[in-house]
């Protein structure tokens, strides 16, 4: 299965979410964890451990295609770039420019999921404030059948009953 074919998976989970208030969704988690457990097994070892996709060794399509990756020739391309002069400081600066851009998707990831978070907790509250003003009117229904009950009933437990005589 390609990458590309997993996150338009993992995007329609997202999609299909039930939608909370305040632009969350709750997502099944079981089929994203999945999705995830299959996107990491399809890309390459090395990009799994960290390693920069310019030091692939060897040809880069059969690389990508060894491990699964259906890769495009601009996307090969882009992986097996030399960097300026000797291919080594390209490198540096390209996992540089990663890392903060990996660091900067993960902190938006990081307040986009409290945003969920806190959405998920006011609904949740309203739905427990409803219910609790609804069990409340059970509640003083029942306490006042009880008493209604206890009124017409007489000291001996025995119920009284009108009687009509004709």
């Amino acid at each position: 299965m390609s990458v590309y074919r997993v996150i338009d998976k993992m995007e329609n989970v997202v999609r299909t979410g039930l939608w909370l208030p305040f632009g969350g969704r709750v997502v099944n988690s079981d089929r994203l964890l999945d999705l995830i457990e299959k996107l990491r097994s399809t890309l390459p070892e090395e990009a799994t451990r960290g390693k920069p996709y310019g030091k692939l060794p060897g040809d880069a399509p059969s690389a990508a295609a060894g491990n699964g990756m259906n890769a495009t020739a601009s996307q090969t391309r882009f992986m097996s770039k030399p960097g300026p002069a000797d291919g080594g400081a390209g490198s540096e600066e390209e996992a540089a420019s990663a890392q903060s851009k990996a660091e900067a998707i993960i902190k938006e990831a990081q307040a986009r999921s409290a945003e969920i978070r806190r959405g998920a907790d006011e609904y949740a509250d309203q739905v427990l404030s409803s219910l609790d003003a609804t069990l409340a009117k059970a509640l003083a229904s029942v306490q006042k059948g009880r008493q209604t009950l206890a009124a017409t009933t007489p000291s001996n437990g025995a119920k009284t009953r009108e009687t009509s005589t004709l």
